[in-house]
């Protein structure tokens, strides 16, 4: 029902003055006025849609000159009310021809206020209304708008309020408690009692990041808080239905971008609700928990149904619009039957990088979030794509999925807009143009050794089983293994590394044999006919390989990364070998990545250590040493110390004349002298390795002691080198 006063009827008054009509009715929408000779606008708080409401007001039906601040909108009358700086500064009444009739009001200072609003006290014939001003020097203004407003008005001072100090650029009063609320540049929310004239500091809100004024500010019946940050344009939304603000603390959440302005005012009608009337909006469609509804500040997007597609900014093949206010309306509407423009390419697996084929309509910015944690919340560290801009029609983008991402059904959240709102978005929020489109996702947990960023370095001898040289670099790989997991079993596995170093005189193979560890002293193979060998992923060099690596004819599952590992490196012009010579250590690494899933889960280990088995073997048709001329070459292998070797092993290599390998396997002692020093190692780092013909023991001086103590003494031994005895440059 529309409330009129006394003063609306007046259409001639006695000063001359003539007064315009009232607005229709308490509209929905803000109010905004901007600039130095005031514009009006109307903002749909719900969509963002700016709507200019007047290029220009005038005053006293000449033009104005102005800007016009602290308006406030005055539910009792349907007026709204503000201050004109045009001299001589005064009050004014607007109406709805947008003209600024002049209050004759005393007892203001001569100055340009710029905080204020209107207070509606009393109900029925007993209404009151009051528009108070703010100026920090002068303090707090009440101005009564219930008698004649043709005649003089007496304003009130608040005494000892020029004290306040308070950093605000606007107030609004809150519907039903009649308190006052505003916020500081810095976030600081203020509570204001106009009864007793004092002022509380509730909290510092989390403003996102936004500085500056925050100059328009307004509430809708529900008690929610509305602040407008000039600098940004982003309107901040915060709970304040319990008020006064007593056993809580408020938070702010971006409730909408609008327009950014350097001079900013905002009035509203309070007792409005904020809600959703049309299906011109599209909104998202993960569960509630993710702040979906408008009632949490969810994401959503304006568009005009009436456009004929051509100037729509959306994705896939087409967007559509929907009245998502509350949670009941989003679970009558869960699916959204136009989210269609994100292909999930590669699964996302912790601590890879999954690919996805987004498609747009036109030219635009892309943003994406992905519950990692899956604790319902699209968390700023959670962000996986940031305004990215993509072109209309098919774009490939990588996604980057984080090591400690959870196993499990999750959302994924989408945003597609022009590019053209006040700044970066989040995941929730209303912006002008575009669309939103969630997805439910699996994602795959993973165990990384040594992690997700990390190498270990392996170091291997091919003399074996005679001693040779020792100097560990016939080759030397940098490495890293994946387990993936769902549902707290293994589904997968992915090997990766880059070849650092070439030092042998042989040429070998590099292989990793499949198998987990079950505890402590228990080993579990996985058999080849467990790998799905017909999704392999394997790359050299980032190359697609065409042929499996899954080795032929064998019971284990044994990856071959390299038949020969010399077919891929590049040796320096002038080097006998690859970066294990001091004149040649630059020679470009070569790279290598094998996934390799699994036809059904198996059960997951109890230590996410690394539990694969990397060894090199000798390469068919090159010559191996006098001792293999009548072995099969294959059945040449070296591992780490203690690990066994394959079923392709030829037993007969444990009884060469000569040899210094102490192998027992009996005792389950493999690849170690009388000594216990090792044929193969393994590096907890990126690591230096020793230059040609330097032995171990004299490139690192510890090594020794660690080796023949089984690693109980002088752990860290691979981080004293000495200098002159190892690769240094681009070993790393």
């Amino acid at each position: 029902m529309k409330l009129t006063s006394i003063a609306s009827l007046c259409i001639l008054c006695s000063s001359g003055s003539v007064f315009a009509g009232p607005f229709e009715n308490c509209p929905s929408k803000a109010f905004l006025m901007q600039d130095s000779v005031a514009k009006l606008y109307g903002i749909d708080l719900v969509s963002a849609k700016a709507t200019t409401i007047a290029a220009s007001l005038t005053r006293e039906g000449a033009a104005n000159t102005s800007s016009v601040n602290a308006v406030g909108f005055n539910y009792k009358d349907q007026y709204m009310y503000g201050y004109s700086k045009q001299s001589p500064g005064s009050v004014v009444q607007i109406g709805d021809d947008y003209n600024m009739t002049e209050l004759d009001v005393t007892g203001l200072p001569d100055t340009n206020f710029y905080v204020g609003d209107i207070q509606v006290t009393g109900t029925g014939a007993s209404q009151e209304a009051f528009y108070f001003v703010y100026t920090p020097k002068f303090g707090l203004y009440k101005i009564p708008l219930n008698d004649d407003l043709t005649q003089t008005i007496n304003s009130i001072h608040y005494t000892d309020s020029e004290n306040w100090n308070l950093n605000i650029f606007d107030f609004a009063f809150h519907p039903n408690s009649n308190l006052l609320y505003a916020m500081e540049s810095n976030g600081n929310l203020h509570e204001i009692n106009v009864d007793n004239a004092t002022t509380t500091l509730i909290t510092q809100l989390d403003t996102s990041g936004d500085s500056g004024a925050f100059g328009a500010a307004y509430f809708d019946v529900n008690g929610q808080f509305y602040a407008s940050n000039n600098k940004s344009g982003k309107i901040h939304k915060i709970d304040l239905s319990v008020s006064p603000v007593v056993g809580y603390t408020p938070t702010a959440v971006v409730f909408t971008s609008g327009p950014k302005s350097g001079q900013n005012d905002g009035a509203r009608c309070a007792i409005a609700e904020v809600k959703v009337t049309d299906n011109s909006i599209d909104f998202g469609d993960a569960p509630n928990g993710y702040a979906t509804t408008l009632a949490d500040s969810g994401p959503r997007h304006l568009y005009d149904p009436n456009d004929d597609g051509q100037n729509l900014v959306y994705l896939g093949a087409s967007v559509d619009g929907e009245n998502i206010n509350t949670a009941a309306d989003l679970a009558a509407e869960p699916i959204d039957n136009s989210d269609d423009g994100v292909a999930f390419v590669t699964d996302f697996v912790g601590g890879q990088t999954t690919q996805v084929i987004v498609t747009a309509s036109q030219n635009s910015y892309l943003y994406a979030w992905v519950d990692w944690n899956q604790d319902q919340v699209f968390s700023s560290d959670e962000v996986a794509l940031d305004k990215v801009a993509i072109n209309a029609g098919d774009n490939s983008l990588l996604i980057a999925v984080p090591e400690t991402t959870l196993e499990g059904n999750t959302w994924a959240r989408f945003r597609v807009t022009d590019g053209t709102e006040a700044s970066n978005i989040s995941a929730t929020g209303g912006v002008s143009g575009g669309e939103v489109e969630d997805y439910e996702i699996t994602t795959y947990a993973s165990d990384a050794y040594p992690s997700e960023s990390d190498w270990v370095t392996l170091s291997y001898e091919d003399k074996w089983p005679f001693a040779g040289d020792y100097d560990f670099n016939d080759l030397v790989t940098h490495f890293r293994s994946t387990r993936y997991k769902e549902n707290g079993a293994i589904v997968g596995y992915r090997i990766e590394g880059e070849i650092v170093g070439v030092g042998a005189t042989y040429h070998n193979g590099f292989a990793v044999r499949l198998y987990d560890q079950i505890n402590a002293s228990t080993q579990r193979r996985v058999a080849r006919s467990e790998v799905d060998e017909a999704n392999i992923s394997f790359s050299i060099d980032g190359v697609a390989q065409e042929n499996s690596p899954l080795e032929a004819n064998r019971s284990d599952a044994i990856i071959i990364v390299m038949e020969d590992v010399w077919d891929y490196v590049q040796k320096n012009s002038g080097c006998q070998y690859f970066r294990t010579e001091a004149n040649c250590q630059n020679g470009s690494k070569v790279t290598f990545s094998v996934t390799i899933p699994l036809l059904a889960p198996k059960a997951l280990a109890d230590s996410p250590a690394n539990v694969l088995d990397p060894f090199i073997f000798a390469s068919n048709d090159h010559f191996h040493g006098e001792f293999m001329n009548n072995v099969d070459k294959r059945g040449w292998e070296v591992h780490l110390k203690n690990r066994a070797p394959t079923e392709a092993f030829a037993q007969s290599l444990y009884n060469v004349s000569g040899s210094d390998d102490a192998s027992n396997p009996a005792g389950n002692t493999y690849f170690q002298t009388a000594s216990g020093l090792p044929w193969a190692m393994e590096i907890g780092s990126a690591w230096q390795h020793p230059i040609e013909n330097i032995d171990i023991t004299n490139a690192y001086s510890k090594f020794a002691a660690f080796a023949t103590s089984a690693g109980k003494n002088s752990i860290t031994w691979y981080s004293e080198p000495q200098l002159s005895k190892v690769i240094t440059s681009g070993a790393q």
